[in-house]
């Protein structure tokens, strides 16, 4: 029996399992300061994990009508050593109120299918038919226990690839509430997701001081190897952000204007990289 490489077995589990020194961190809110955090979740083991928020824009959709926020997440994979990698990494961020009354995500970035470091590889695949003693072949009589080889080349074509959507959770009626994203690896050249993710949220509010909170949920399919040693430990949740609209809204990244929130291109807002830089 061919051996196999069990590096390449994936394993779903909790970024945020203990077993490494910092793993059991739980990002609390400051209870002097609650709303607004800026550090949403901090991992730090064999693989780091961080999300920061960038900005927080709170204001309205068109020309002043409806009230909005913008919300810009920076999320972060880190391999602490050589040959560890995350295969897989799903995010999702669930927004919600305590009165009744829900935010609406209208728009994320990026969205949809995105696909980059895109690789093409050649393989031969070959095929072999055992024919009989006695068989004619275009005409000629073979004698004994023969084998028909057939080659076959083809190219193979792999990327790494990012899906945003726009989902309804916890509720099958109403408006969308949920912006998740998931990082798939390229197989073909086993380089891990990409390091560095900078998501953009665009949420409807349904009034202009209604509190309302996000429950940032992070998991991943690593190798075998960062799985055996992060296999201990118990899974510390992390308090929701909350967000209050009537505090300052930040411009970190760029100027924002606030009456016309809807108008931005989201796009511009997001960024995916292998490698981490300041934003």
């Amino acid at each position: 029996m061919a051996s196999e490489n069990l590096d390449d077995y994936g394993f779903d589990i909790g970024l945020i399992e203990m077993g490494d020194e910092g793993n059991s961190f739980r990002t609390q809110n400051d209870p002097s300061a609650p709303f607004q955090r800026r550090n949403i979740v901090e991992r730090k083991g064999i693989i780091d994990i961080r999300c920061i928020a960038k900005d927080v824009v709170h204001g309205y959709m068109n020309n002043g009508d409806e009230p909005a926020t913008l919300l810009v997440y920076d999320f972060q994979f880190d391999p602490r050593e050589a040959g560890r990698r995350i295969l897989s990494a799903d995010i999702e961020l669930f927004y919600s109120s305590t009165d009744g009354r829900q935010p609406e995500v209208v728009d994320i970035a990026p969205k949809g299918r995105n696909i980059l470091a895109q690789t093409t590889q050649s393989e031969t695949i070959s095929t072999s038919t055992n024919l009989s003693a006695g068989a004619d072949l275009a005409g000629a009589q073979l004698g004994g226990e023969q084998k028909w080889e057939k080659a076959i080349n083809r190219e193979r074509t792999d990327a790494t690839r990012v899906i945003g959507s726009i989902d309804l959770k916890n509720r099958t009626w109403g408006e969308s509430n949920t912006a998740s994203w998931t990082l798939l690896e390229n197989e073909s050249v086993k380089t891990g997701v990409p390091a560095h993710l900078l998501v953009a949220v665009l949420l409807k509010r349904p009034d202009e001081d209604m509190e309302f909170q996000c429950a940032c949920k992070i998991r991943s399919s690593v190798d075998l190897v960062s799985r055996l040693v992060r296999l201990f430990g118990s899974k510390p949740k992390d308090d929701p952000i909350l967000y209050n609209p009537t505090l300052p809204s930040t411009s970190i990244l760029r100027p924002y204007d606030l009456s016309n929130l809807g108008q931005i291109e989201l796009q511009e807002l997001s960024r995916v990289e292998f490698t981490n830089t300041d934003t």
